[in-house]
């Protein structure tokens, strides 16, 4: 099938979705597949086109984010988009706002669902938007972009060349980090591309005797340890990722996650991270805003 034929039947499908929601929030119907359900379907198949067709980006990249746009007003609970006077549901995602007071008091598995709900509904950018993104605005500052293994720092206000510093997947692609977990924000990170490299889907954990170390962060080919500076975020990103996509850490791993979250506490820049990448997915982590949460979940 030619490009452009895809790309009408993406654009068609995406018409109709926003038709659907028009229709039956003004009648107070129900449609029979949930709007939810329609954006993430169309999601998928606007990355099986970027995918297969990487000379259609530009129109892939203007039809999701016309579908984003659409969709980022309706982005609330997971079972039911409506409320039940069958007006769709906005979420309160205002600074301030109590968007955790439905987890006071959980534990374990029920704290892990009521986050669940909270996070799962974000707006995906796609990953060559996430790419464009973290290096020209959520992990820019004053025009340089700094490696969160190495501290090398880059001068850019865009994507650099992927051989210089490229885009670090905190929880592995080969891990389970595919289709929106690709592109999710909450554990993207820019890394230097040796360091990216050299990390490949090897766990977190301390190493004691380095076959590789620079900036604070090395490997012994096994396991690889973060810098100190950046412990913390990472040790978040994972949880996040656990949460968001139901992906098990292993005890070992979890471990070092829980001394690196406690040695490197959120900081003023990793919550304006946080903001920043609310901006555009329509999401936050919650560990970045309420750490105490970790302590509250026995098992990630």
């Amino acid at each position: 099938m030619r490009r452009h034929n895809v790309l009408s039947i993406a654009i068609t499908v995406l018409f109709f979705f926003a038709f659907s929601i028009c229709a039956d929030a003004g009648s107070k119907q129900r449609p029979s597949k949930s709007p939810q359900a329609l954006y993430k379907e169309i999601l998928l198949h606007l990355d099986e086109i970027e995918q297969h067709n990487p000379k259609a980006q530009i129109s892939v990249f203007k039809t999701r984010d016309a579908l984003n746009k659409l969709y980022s007003h309706i982005s609330g609970d997971l079972t039911d988009p409506f409320h039940a006077d069958g007006n769709l549901a906005v979420p309160d995602m205002e600074k301030g706002a109590d968007m955790y007071g439905r987890a006071a008091g959980l534990r374990d598995s029920a704290l892990k669902k009521e986050l669940f709900n909270l996070v799962n509904n974000h707006v995906s950018v796609g990953y060559q938007r996430a790419q464009d993104l973290v290096f020209s605005d959520i992990d820019n500052r004053g025009g340089f972009v700094e490696c969160v293994y190495t501290g090398r720092k880059l001068k850019t206000n865009g994507e650099p060349d992927a051989t210089n510093m490229n885009i670090e997947h905190t929880w592995p692609q080969s891990k389970g980090a595919v289709g929106i977990a690709k592109c999710d924000l909450h554990h993207l990170f820019p890394a230097d591309s040796k360091a990216n490299g050299i990390r490949g889907n090897n766990p977190f954990g301390i190493v004691n005797g380095a076959s590789w170390e620079q900036g604070g962060s090395k490997t012994d080919g096994d396991v690889f340890e973060v810098r100190k500076q950046q412990r913390g975020d990472t040790a978040r990103g994972m949880f996040y990722f656990s949460i968001r996509y139901n992906k098990d850490i292993s005890d070992a791993e979890e471990a070092t996650l829980r001394r690196w979250h406690k040695e490197d506490p959120v900081d003023e820049l990793e919550k304006k991270r946080n903001d920043r990448v609310q901006n555009f997915q329509n999401n936050r982590n919650p560990f970045v805003d309420k750490p105490e949460l970790v302590d509250q979940i026995s098992d990630f």
